[in-house]
């Protein structure tokens, strides 16, 4: 009786974390607009146009070429929406930026971490 309720508990679980990425996945930013349209993924493999990856400036560290930011998910990189310190390749890119400025960018994954090749203020 207890292992019925047991899997049935299981069951719920597994469908309410499904159903929760799903919809993380739909959410955009506050002030974001929707997105539409191809991700740039054709059949497992990135497409050299990839669109650029939304995000909002929370903290810019000129003096370290670092910027951290919240971002919606990239699934070309496999990296799911959150907040994360980018290096940024040229840090002259950084200049204009600040906390709360909505920003355009394109990211790679390099030997060690993720760097930001493309940032654009999208205010």
């Amino acid at each position: 009786m207890a292992r019925r309720y047991l899997f049935g508990i299981l069951a719920l679980v597994a469908t309410l974390l499904t159903i929760g990425q799903v919809l993380a996945l739909a959410m955009t930013l506050p002030g974001e607009p929707e997105v539409e349209g191809d991700l740039g993924v054709t059949h497992g493999h990135a497409v050299l146009d990839q669109p650029l990856a939304i995000g909002r400036v929370v903290a810019v560290d000129r003096a370290t070429g670092r910027v951290t930011l919240e971002y919606r998910p990239i699934p070309q990189l496999f990296l799911d929406g959150g907040t994360r310190i980018f290096r940024v390749r040229e840090p002259s890119s950084l200049e204009g930026l600040g906390p709360g400025d909505k920003v355009r960018f394109e990211v790679e994954l390099d030997a060690r971490a993720y760097t930001i090749t493309r940032i654009l203020n999208s205010n």
